[in-house]
């Protein structure tokens, strides 16, 4: 004769609901042997035939080990420790209605149809919504795992005294959010396989577990993210989209020189990191970096070109745009240049012409000019160098021959890289910015 499990029953550890309050448990001294659980199968079968329960209804053997409650309300939510819960603790307290009673309650009452969770009150027994249609799954106590009709429990469970729960779902997030701003929106209580979605002012991100991230694009104060499960919306959260203050300035007036970088730091109360827009966007000015505390800015051809900024702030961007300097543009070289293509993967061509007035003053050839009064002058000597974007030196020629300068590049790795030519004067460089690509 194999020993028998007569179990006793004494304080567990805690368990903890969704929202981390503490259920009280108790731990079973023994579990049945595999006879006494052949034997429970059996009278089960026997006694509840006429409900029609059969064998394939028996979902788990018996079991000492956890409860309804236990299987309802923790085991089917995720969780593996199987204990024992019940309806009350030690002191007679409240202990199984915390799921569901409460300022963090996990569940709410709701009706049949949409229920998840049973709870029959009046029989201290607890089911939940079985996926087959019209039918309950519930332990009954010590006995199997059992799916059945509504009615069909034991007499004590008292069928028709039954009241239904649901999940609460939420999403929780910021209030609101400024302009070029992101957010973190965490869904809670939701079943796997939901999708997020977004009022159009705002553009999704990543997705971290139940987390995902929005950017606010433009002001609203109808924004709101939502999560969809088979078309239907389980949950949504709505929140206030508004732009930062623009910033008041006045525009400051700068000159600058053709191909000559030009930095500026604007000194704005409030307001640290802008955004950087020129005006008019054409190939002819080029700002070395489009956020920051500073802009710098290069302008390729003569005219007159205003800089943009918008604020930053925490919470995001400002409103609009502020004109914060004017740049009246000339060139005090004595010659232009152009290099194509670009980007460039083999030979790029660099096209040197003299201005009127230089053009005047050297002649078509020879090695030296006779400028106004007589004066013979050297045609100057023009230095063409490519650096890389770490400011390394290339490649390097020299002519004193303006027109076409073919350099091969074909050699040098993919990447951003400056031309500069200069003429031997006082005068600046002119520089462009090169890209290879091969």
């Amino acid at each position: 004769m194999y020993p028998q499990c007569t179990p006793s029953y004494t304080n567990g550890s805690n368990v903890y609901t969704c929202n981390n309050v503490a259920i009280a448990t108790t731990v079973a001294s023994c579990e049945w042997t595999a006879a006494q659980k052949a034997a429970l199968r059996s009278e089960v079968l026997a006694e509840y035939a006429s409900e029609g329960i059969t064998a394939s209804d028996i979902l788990d053997d018996a079991s000492t080990l956890y409860n309804c409650h236990t299987y309802a309300w923790h085991l089917t939510e995720g969780y593996t420790n199987q204990i024992w819960i019940n309806q009350t603790n030690d002191n007679g307290s409240a202990n199984l209605s915390k799921y569901w009673s409460g300022s963090n309650a996990c569940f709410i009452e709701c009706t049949e149809a949409s229920a998840e969770k049973i709870f029959y009150y009046s029989g201290d027994h607890s089911a939940v919504k079985s996926t087959v249609s019209g039918k309950y799954e519930s332990k009954w106590g010590k006995l199997p795992l059992i799916r059945h009709d509504p009615t069909s429990v034991p007499s004590s469970y008292q069928e028709t005294y039954r009241r239904y729960y649901k999940k609460i779902i939420t999403i929780t997030g910021p209030s609101s959010l400024c302009t070029y701003s992101s957010g973190t929106f965490t869904a809670s209580g939701a079943p796997s396989g939901y999708t997020w979605t977004c009022s159009s002012n705002l553009t999704p991100g990543t997705i971290s577990g139940n987390s995902r991230t929005f950017q606010a694009n433009t002001a609203s104060t109808s924004s709101w993210v939502a999560i969809y499960l088979n078309s239907v919306e389980l949950a949504r959260f709505n929140f206030v989209v508004a732009d930062g203050p623009i910033i008041i300035a006045t525009p400051q007036a700068r000159t600058a020189t053709v191909n000559v970088p030009v930095t500026v730091t604007p000194s704005v109360t409030g307001v640290t990191n802008y955004r950087w827009a020129i005006s008019p966007a054409t190939s002819n000015a080029y700002l070395d970096n489009t956020y920051g505390s500073y802009a710098v800015v290069t302008f390729s051809a003569t005219g007159s070109f205003a800089l943009y900024g918008y604020g930053i702030y925490p919470c995001g961007e400002s409103g609009g745009a502020t004109v914060l300097y004017t740049f009246t543009v000339s060139s005090s070289a004595s010659y232009s240049m152009s290099a194509y293509p670009n980007p460039v993967s083999g030979v790029l061509n660099v096209d040197l012409e003299e201005l009127d007035a230089a053009s005047e003053a050297f002649s078509t050839s020879g090695s030296s000019v006779s400028g106004s009064g007589g004066i013979s002058r050297a045609r100057p000597v023009y230095t063409i160098s490519l650096y890389s974007v770490m400011g390394m030196l290339a490649l390097q020629t020299v002519t004193n021959n303006p027109g076409n300068i073919q350099l091969d590049v074909s050699s040098l790795p993919s990447g951003i890289y400056t031309l500069r030519v200069h003429d031997g004067t006082d005068s600046p460089p002119v520089t462009q910015q090169i890209v290879i690509s091969h």
